[in-house]
This record gives structure tokens, C-alpha cells and sequence, in this order.
């Protein structure tokens, strides 16, 4: 079953079939911090399993623009991420014994306060999951020159490059 786009689901209002929802809209998306270059396509499904237990899986395709961290240039990166999540409401008093019991197949289990899914927020958290730890515009991208700060992809610099001995170059003439 189809649904019109609501961000926050009660789990009292997932059907037994469970529901699916198309996105499209990128309301969502924090644009302080990330830049949408495509539109936004995902696809999240909502399944019960008992009263305070949901799975959810889902897809999320977008395009958007980072910053390379060694030579500062805007470039595009594709998101494209299937994701499954389990999310379970605990009572207050059971939240830590559940810490301490969780094994290595319930990694994915998200504990909730309140029996509600926020799609939004799962959609903000895949994204950022997606996003390299180390943003490159080029797995070859050679940065910044250290001394005047030209683009050393684009540009070449006369600054000369001083060599300088490592300190630990005494230790390996001792070595010898």
C-alpha cells in the first residue's frame, strides 16, 4: 500500500500488511550542511513485528556536493544506499539490561522512547552514513601547495620544496 508522505509514523499506524512510502520531497535534508545536486529518491517500508518492535528497510538515491578536505574544491557524490533497521521501544527500567544483552545480530536494532518512526531522521542518518570519511574530489587529488595555496591539480607553483631531515633520521643512522 502506497502512502502520501508523512514524516512521523506511530507504530499504532502501521498497517498488518505494513506500509510503504515514496519520497521524493527533500524537506528532510539539512541544507545548512549538505547541498542537494539530484533530486532525492527513496523508498522506506514499515513493517510491525508486535507492539513495540518495527522493521524498516529502504533505499536513498541522491546526488549531493562536499568540499575535497585537501584542496578545498566543490565536487558531486553520488548517494546510492539500501538500508534495514530494527526499531524497538524499551520501557525506561529494561533500557540498560537491554544494553548488556545485545549481541552482535541486534547491532541494528535502534532503541525508541515513543512508538514513533521519524523518517526523516532515518533518511538524515543514512545519508550521513553514506558520506566517505575522507571527502576527495580524486582518490589522486594532490591539494594545496603547504606555501602559497594554489591548487595543485589545476595549477603548478615555484615554491621549492625544502627537504627537511626527520628526526628520526638519527635513530636510523645508528641502526646502520
Amino acid at each position: 500500500m502506497l502512502q502520501v508522505m508523512k514524516m512521523q509514523v506511530s507504530f499504532a499506524d502501521i498497517s498488518k500488511a505494513g506500509n510503504r512510502y515514496e519520497i521524493r520531497d527533500d524537506s528532510w535534508l539539512p541544507e545548512e550542511e549538505v547541498q542537494r545536486t539530484t533530486p532525492v529518491e527513496a523508498e522506506v517500508s514499515l513493517n510491525r513485528k508486535g507492539d513495540n518492535r518495527v522493521e524498516v528497510h529502504g533505499f536513498l538515491k541522491t546526488g549531493v556536493t562536499l568540499v575535497c578536505d585537501r584542496c578545498l574544491t566543490e565536487y558531486d557524490f553520488r548517494v546510492n544506499v539500501l538500508f534495514h533497521l530494527v526499531l524497538e521501544v524499551a520501557a525506561v527500567e529494561n533500557w540498560q539490561i537491554r544494553e548488556l544483552e545485545c549481541s552482535s545480530s541486534d547491532l541494528d536494532i535502534i532503541l525508541l522512547q515513543e512508538p514513533e518512526v521519524d523518517i526523516g531522521d532515518i533518511l538524515r542518518q543514512q545519508l550521513y552514513l553514506s558520506l566517505p570519511e575522507k571527502l576527495l574530489c580524486s582518490k589522486t587529488c594532490k591539494g594545496l601547495c603547504l606555501r602559497c595555496g594554489v591548487n595543485l591539480n589545476s595549477d603548478s607553483c615555484s615554491c621549492v620544496s625544502e627537504k627537511k631531515e626527520s628526526p628520526f633520521a638519527v635513530l636510523a643512522k645508528l641502526k646502520k
